[in-house]
């Protein structure tokens, strides 16, 4: 194998990993089933066996609501209950204690199932910290929407926020933090958005947690250009993105063994910036005189990988570590035998992300945790809606406060105005510094 000719890969075998990253247990998840009452309540679903717990002591706003009963079936039982926002524009899950500078990977995920009896599908925006992190919408009343990014913390807390953002009403079905490998999923700048994540097998229809250490959801991929291969032995993963077992062990190759394997996909934003990592094994015994060789070639016949062999049981994975991107958002990636090759290509997985670029700062820490503290000793949630960050954006800036934006710096809070503020507690020194 060699790596293509003015643009560089990495590749990672598991083979050649010295430290490989151990099993991991549910101690460091945060599972939220939002709406689940009491607030003290858990339960672990049957399928993952992930427990999750309610998410009433993360929020301190929102109405608990139930799905209709004919969408339950359909659906995990976290999804079968929400948080609903009928009130303020911006509504934040604050999660406190976490890791600093530790990776962690986010998911939102949305079902609403008719839960108001009005038969009209929300639309918001859904944010992390003060940037936006993308556009809720569902496809239909029973259909569901899954939102995830891979996000590194700078601080030791995290806000996840629904904004609503025209006549309908935000919500949530779940909310679920997981963390991650650190020299996983490494970008230049910025967040990963999570665009596709497949394997290609025909069941089942998705693999997640106790199968993948990382509870990252893994989709699978079927098309007529495709069949796929599959085996039973047992597949060296140990590299640091530890693919799942049931996604090693199956890979898709062409219908037609003589033509090339060609994926497609398109980013919504043409400007968005990508990072693909395609994870390959040799899960077929090949005969002596057999061998599967491949060029990978992307839009127009563009080098990505040239004559590249699957390692036997053996998982493989190739990603950029630079971002890509297209003029018009669409990529074609073609997977072509050599002429030494006897085999048509394979391919086992497949993960596609695009960049966030977080250009709205967090007001100053210090800052902020000086008005939570007011906003906690003395209730104010009750009163006024201060939800997310004090300053950040300024289109969301908590009312009654004045905020200065300085260049390349974090907010400051300027001014605490201090009429709007009950006046039993003007005295009390957490006002001091902002008037």
């Amino acid at each position: 194998m060699k790596p293509l000719h003015g643009f560089l890969l990495f590749l990672i075998t598991a083979y050649c990993i010295f430290e490989s990253v151990q099993a991991q247990d549910q101690s460091e998840f945060i599972s939220l089933a939002c709406g689940l009452v009491p607030k003290d309540k858990t339960y672990t679903e049957r399928t993952t066996n992930i427990t999750y717990k309610s998410d009433a002591n993360y929020i301190d706003s929102g109405s608990v609501e139930r799905i209709n009963d004919a969408y339950k079936t359909l659906f995990q039982q976290q999804a079968w209950t929400l948080r609903s926002f009928p009130e303020g524009q911006r509504n934040c899950y604050n999660f406190l204690n976490l890791t600093g500078n530790r990776k962690y990977l986010i998911r939102g995920s949305f079902v609403y199932g008719n839960y108001d009896g009005l038969n009209q599908i929300p639309k918001f925006d859904l944010h992390v910290g003060p940037n936006k992190w993308t556009s809720v919408k569902l496809d239909g009343v029973g259909n569901s929407s899954i939102h995830e990014m891979i996000h590194v913390l700078k601080q030791d807390r995290l806000q996840v926020c629904l904004v609503k953002t025209g006549d309908t009403t935000p919500f949530i079905s779940s909310l679920e933090l997981r963390p991650l490998h650190n020299e996983t999923y490494v970008t230049q700048s910025g967040s990963l958005i999570a665009v596709s994540r497949v394997y290609f097998s025909p069941t089942p229809l998705f693999v997640r947690y106790d199968e993948d250490i990382y509870d990252r959801t893994w989709l699978r991929q079927l098309d007529n250009q495709t069949v796929t291969i599959s085996t039973d032995l047992l597949v060296n993963t140990s590299n640091l993105y530890n693919v799942p077992q049931p996604v090693a062990k199956t890979a898709g190759v062409p219908a037609n063994a003589s033509q090339p394997l060609t994926l497609d996909w398109s980013l919504d934003d043409i400007n968005a910036q990508s990072y693909i990592y395609m994870h390959f094994a040799e899960i077929q015994d090949l005969g002596d005189d057999e061998i599967r060789e491949f060029n990978i070639t992307y839009n127009g016949g563009k080098n990505w990988y040239t004559y590249f062999r699957p390692r036997k049981l053996s998982i493989t994975t190739v990603y950029n570590p630079a971002p890509l991107s297209s003029p018009d958002g669409n990529f074609s990636f073609t997977f072509a035998m050599t002429g030494n090759s006897t085999l048509p290509p394979l391919i086992n997985a497949l993960e596609v992300y695009k960049v966030l670029d977080l250009l709205q700062r967090d007001t100053d820490q210090d800052e902020v945790s000086a008005m939570v503290n007011i906003k906690t000793s003395y209730e104010l949630s009750i009163k006024v809606s201060w939800k997310g960050d004090p300053c950040s954006p300024l289109l969301y800036r908590w009312e009654g406060l004045s905020c200065s934006y300085p260049d390349s710096e974090s907010p400051r809070i300027i001014t605490l105005y201090i009429l709007f503020v009950h006046l039993k507690v003007l005295t009390s020194p957490r006002f001091r510094k902002f008037y």
